[in-house]
């Protein structure tokens, strides 16, 4: 046996050992540089997240590539998207509960209104003669009272006598702020009538 080791291997030996291992070399190189084939690798070959936007060629995502109805209108530029048309108006929608009450409003506002009245008896004279006998009627509010309107009436109801309002202009105070109103009241009607001034007055 010892002899066996010490003996020099033969040429052919050392030719076939080098021929046994430029073979093996050249079939693993071989495997390894193979081109992958054809249609070889699938969904199940890729990891997830593997393709990533900068691994797809520009434009080779197409709309045949694109699954129907699968874009947002996120996935659109700004004004991209044409607007469609304005749809039919929808039913009336019900009626909302009721508000609260509104705040008390500012001092200053009117609060109460009082009508103050002043009369004077004008006679008829001839009735319709076209000479009306007239009187002046003022009337003013009381105190620190303002007035925002006035109006007058007579006694006799009847729409066919010559009674007539002449004159109603309001009556100011050293502020110009009105006070009350005067009236001037025409009888035509041949028998005397009450002629009444009425002021709408307030307290500021």
């Amino acid at each position: 046996m010892r002899k066996l080791w010490r003996r020099r291997p033969s040429p052919a030996m050392v030719v076939a050992c080098i021929a046994l291992l430029v073979a093996l070399g050249g079939t693993s190189i071989a495997a390894v540089t193979q081109l992958v084939p054809r249609n070889s690798v699938g969904s199940a070959q890729l990891q997830f997240g593997a393709v990533t936007k900068a691994k797809i060629r520009d434009n080779a995502v197409n709309s045949a590539k694109v699954a129907n109805r699968s874009l947002l209108r996120a996935d659109f530029a700004p004004g991209q998207l044409p607007a469609g048309p304005t749809g039919p108006q929808g039913p009336a929608g019900p009626a909302g509960p009721a508000g609260a009450a509104g705040a008390a409003g500012p001092a200053g506002l009117i609060k109460t209104i009082t009508v103050r009245t002043s009369s004077t008896t004008i006679s008829g004279g001839v009735a319709e003669n076209g000479a009306y006998n007239t009187a002046r009627v003022t009337r003013l509010c009381d105190g620190a009272e303002r007035a925002i309107s006035a109006g007058t009436s007579w006694s006799d109801d009847d729409a066919g006598n010559e009674l007539v309002t002449m004159e109603l202009e309001p009556v100011l105070n050293a502020q110009t702020q009105v006070i009350g109103f005067l009236g001037v009241g025409g009888n035509d009607s041949g028998q005397s009538s009450t002629f009444t001034v009425h002021v709408l007055c307030y307290t500021p």
